[in-house]
């Protein structure tokens, strides 16, 4: 639990109080996932709360018949699908363990009744959904620029991803087929690997 809760107070600005955020990690299930399992399906109405306590796991979307990736979640990430929680409608991302993994779930009503019951942990909530977006709008900012330029920021602002996650899964996130990203490995083997 200390662990987690160390993850999860580097997320956000706003520092939950231990107790509170006992409670919540206490209510928690913890999910072993392998490599390629699937967390939350597309078109599935799963709502639940889930926290990456260990792993890499990529968001990914069909467009026509090829998979794309637009993000990861690494440990500490809070994930949750948007359709399925707000409007009770089918899950549009497919969340997947790009390594062998480890989740914490909790469900929508424990989640919004510790809402309802602590202004605290709502005002973290919310801290914790606005962390979420800056990094959606600094990873649009760092991860910018041609293929090349690309790799490069990625590689330099998260090395471990090269380590754990399939070059499928990083090709299709940089907008890249398979071939150039090991080209590109093989040119930068240094940047990634020290």
């Amino acid at each position: 639990m200390k662990q987690l809760k160390q993850l999860l107070s580097k997320e956000c600005s706003y520092q939950l109080r231990d107790e509170i955020m006992d409670q919540f990690i206490s209510s928690m299930e913890e999910i072993t996932l392998h490599q390629g399992d699937i967390l939350i399906a597309d078109g599935s109405l799963d709502s639940n709360i889930y926290i990456v306590k260990e792993g890499i796991m990529a968001h990914t979307y069909l467009s026509g018949a090829k998979d794309c990736c637009w993000g990861f979640s690494l440990p500490g990430t809070m994930m949750y699908s948007l359709h399925p929680y707000y409007f009770n409608k089918p899950a549009f991302y497919q969340v997947i363990a790009c390594c062998d993994s480890v989740v914490m779930k909790q469900s929508k009503e424990r989640f919004d009744n510790l809402i309802a019951e602590s202004h605290e942990f709502a005002r973290w909530v919310l801290s914790m959904a606005q962390c979420q977006l800056f990094f959606f709008e600094k990873k649009n900012s760092v991860i910018s620029g041609d293929a090349r330029e690309r790799f490069i920021s990625l590689a330099k602002n998260r090395p471990e991803i090269f380590q754990k996650v399939p070059m499928k899964i990083i090709a299709s996130y940089l907008g890249i087929t398979q071939q150039y990203l090991s080209n590109l490995k093989k040119e930068y083997k240094k940047l990634i690997y020290g």
